[in-house]
């Protein structure tokens, strides 16, 4: 059972790092009104200032972070469930 909770743990970390990607690029693309000055649009990366480039960084990291917080905690806590039955 705890092998079945760490793999399913590690797809939910991936989905929703996955999901947190797509909507802070979202967000950054609705309220500058550009596309993102991600890795993956390394032509926009480079036309942007350093300024842009440094704020979404913030951002992506920050949203990564606390993502993986609440999926980790949640896969704890899933697992010492699974282990108490």
């Amino acid at each position: 059972m705890k092998i079945l909770v760490k793999i399913l743990g590690t797809v939910l970390s991936l989905l929703t790092g996955w999901l947190g990607t797509k909507v802070v690029s979202g967000l950054w693309k609705t309220v500058t009104g550009e596309q993102p000055p991600a890795p993956n649009n390394p032509e926009v990366q480079q036309e942007s200032t350093l300024g842009k480039v440094l704020t979404f960084a913030i951002i992506s990291g920050a949203s990564a972070a606390v993502i993986q917080a609440i999926t980790k905690r949640w896969t704890r806590d899933l697992e010492a469930k699974a282990g108490s039955h």
